[in-house]
Parts: structure tokens; C-alpha cells; sequence
């Protein structure tokens, strides 16, 4: 076991609850902490009784869904503007942004509950909602309902796993990584997708208006 992680179980070991939801607030915001690790962790406890199965899973849901907000409101309120300060030493440009931000109020809350389940995507999701301005009742319930599920799944499987719970840790979040990275090569693939057929539809409307007045 790595020096941080194990820091961060004692952590939890030691403040139990307390810990868990600082360290998920912490980790959705995006402070790089082992979120599925901590939770499999957590479960293995509620399996051992030193802590409850449902005060766990409460307190994570509600860690994990207070971080996706506050990523949200920073997203929300750096906002564009400050996509475009720094768009430069990002190669970006106003179109790219524009399409960007098109894309994401198209299909980007439908990803809010799955990417939970992707390291490093769900931070994307959250600040994207927040910058493309995504209406915040439905970023709230979506957060809400990925945020429990999320803890569900880990928690219940820590429990279920018990003193083998750190090898399946592990190898979950490799796999989840790279998962994650098809996610997003997937979903750039829709939107390049979208647009294609947007501006084949767009010149077959012109065609026609063309030829039949």
C-alpha cells in the first residue's frame, strides 16, 4: 500500500465518518484522492462493525454530492469568461469553446450520473455543468442520484469483498481510469457525430429551398 493511501485510510480509521466526508468533499472538488479506494475501505469497516452501513453510505452520499457542487459553483462562477483568459495557452479558440459549450448543454447531463464512475470524468462533468450554466434542479438531482449509487456500489462491495477488499480496489480503479478515457474519446466522437449531421441537414434544407421555393 502507497504512503498517501495509507495516510488517508488511517484518516478514516481514526475520525471514521468525519474523515470520509471531508476526504469525498476533497476528491469531487478534485484533490487527487483515491475516492472508489476510500469507500471500498469504508465498507470493508461496516463489515468488521466498527462503523454502520447506512451512516457510511449516508455520509459519503452527501460528501460526494456536496464536492460535485461546490465544483459546480466554481465552474459556474469562473465560468466561460475564464476558459477564455486562458484559452491561448490552451490552443483553443472562440469557435472551439462555442461548440464546446453547445455539446454539453445537448448531451453533457446525461453523462452526470455515469461519470461518477470514471476518475477524473466526473470532475469534468461537474465543472462543465457549472460553466455551460446547466439548470441548477437538474444538475442537483443528477449529482444526487449518481452521488448515491456511487457510494452504494463501493461501500456495498467493501463489505462484500472484506479483508480482500484493497486488491479489488485496485484493480477496479485501473480499469475504471482507463475506461474513463474511452468515455471521453466516446463522447467526442457523438458530438463530431451530431455535428456532421446537423450540417448535412442544414445543407439538404438549402438544397431543397434552393430547387423548390
Amino acid at each position: 500500500m502507497q504512503g498517501l493511501e495509507q495516510y488517508l485510510i488511517d484518516i478514516i480509521y481514526h475520525f471514521k465518518y468525519i474523515g470520509l466526508f471531508i476526504l469525498l468533499t476533497c476528491g469531487l472538488v478534485g484533490v487527487p484522492v483515491p475516492d472508489e479506494f476510500l469507500m471500498t475501505f469504508s465498507g470493508f469497516q461496516t463489515s468488521l462493525g466498527r462503523m454502520d452501513f447506512w451512516i457510511t453510505l449516508m455520509v459519503a452520499t452527501l460528501g460526494s454530492f456536496l464536492g460535485m457542487n461546490l465544483s459546480y459553483w466554481i465552474g459556474r462562477r469562473l465560468g466561460i469568461p475564464f476558459l477564455h483568459k486562458v484559452a491561448p495557452y490552451l490552443h483553443l479558440n472562440e469557435k472551439k469553446i462555442a461548440r464546446a459549450e453547445h455539446w454539453f448543454q445537448c448531451y453533457g447531463d446525461r453523462l452526470i450520473v455515469i461519470g461518477y464512475f470514471f476518475p477524473g470524468f466526473r470532475h469534468f462533468t461537474a465543472y462543465f455543468s457549472g460553466m455551460s450554466k446547466l439548470h441548477f434542479g437538474r444538475y442537483t438531482v443528477l449529482a444526487g442520484i449518481g452521488a448515491f449509487l456511487w457510494a452504494l456500489t463501493f461501500i456495498t462491495l467493501g463489505r462484500i469483498l472484506g479483508v480482500h477488499w484493497q486488491t479489488i480496489a485496485h484493480i477496479l480503479h485501473h480499469y475504471l481510469a482507463r475506461s474513463g478515457i474511452v468515455l471521453a474519446i466516446i463522447v467526442f466522437l457523438i458530438y463530431l457525430y451530431s455535428v456532421k449531421t446537423k450540417q448535412g441537414k442544414s445543407y439538404e434544407l438549402n438544397l431543397f429551398k434552393k430547387y423548390f421555393p
